[in-house]
């Protein structure tokens, strides 16, 4: 698609590691562009106007104003964009405000990354249907009710492997392919304990995803190195 007609989006979020991943999501979905990144609601509310975003990816817990300010004050501004919120909140009080400001998705982390193209997919065909001037029934049961639903598992995972911390080791693995990498420095960029992530890098050496090899340099006991070679 051509990149003046692909959607613009926003990305609102304190974590860099996260916002990052964010990226690589949306940029990898047909029809969007990632337009700016904000790590705070004071940066997200100055970058709007001059970017003009269709939609933006809102993070609820960051420093100074939070997302549910920044979302409210959209609405109160009558400012023409959507919002999709991407967060660790879980409770009914936000999820319910979320949606009554108009949210077009929630979707709760950690969450796998299909998840959120999905939801950018649906947003993409809703955004289209909405510039033809006018809704079909199936149109609007598509955006506001019978969203694409989460693609089912290829294969089921062993016990022990989780689908949330699967996408995130993975994603994070890919985007340093060209480094080997330690268990230790994993766990410690992730926040990851590293019995979880040897677990998990096991899963994926089986895989075919990662190779492992033994690292004698370090004078003592050898260590192993980790490095992304899947898809």
């Amino acid at each position: 698609m051509d990149a003046q007609l692909a959607l613009k989006v926003l990305l609102v979020e304190d974590d860099p590691m996260v916002l990052e991943i964010h990226d690589t999501i949306v940029s990898g979905v047909p029809g969007f562009t990632v337009v700016g990144h904000a790590r705070d609601g004071r940066t997200a509310l100055e970058m709007i106007p001059k970017l003009k975003p269709d939609i933006i990816i809102l993070d609820v817990y960051m420093p100074g104003r939070d997302g549910m300010d920044v979302f409210k004050e959209i609405r109160s501004l009558d400012t023409p964009v959507d919002v999709i919120m991407v967060t660790a909140a879980e409770d009914s009080s936000t999820v319910v405000t979320s949606r009554r400001l108009g949210a077009f998705d929630y979707i709760i982390k950690p969450f796998r990354f299909e998840r959120l193209r999905a939801s950018l997919e649906s947003y993409r065909d809703a955004h289209y249907s909405r510039s033809r001037g006018r809704f079909c029934q199936d149109d609007i049961d598509r955006a506001w009710h019978m969203r694409k639903s989460q693609p089912a598992e290829e294969a089921e995972l062993p016990k022990g492997i989780q689908s949330p911390t699967l996408d995130t080791l993975s994603e994070y693995l890919r985007q340093r392919a060209a480094d080997e990498l330690s268990t230790e420095q994993i766990a410690s960029e992730l926040g990851i304990s590293r019995m979880t992530v040897s677990r998990y890098l096991e899963f994926l050496v089986d895989s075919g995803s990662v190779t492992a090899r033994l690292d004698y340099s370090t004078g003592g006991r050898p260590r192993s190195l980790y490095r992304w070679t899947g898809v």
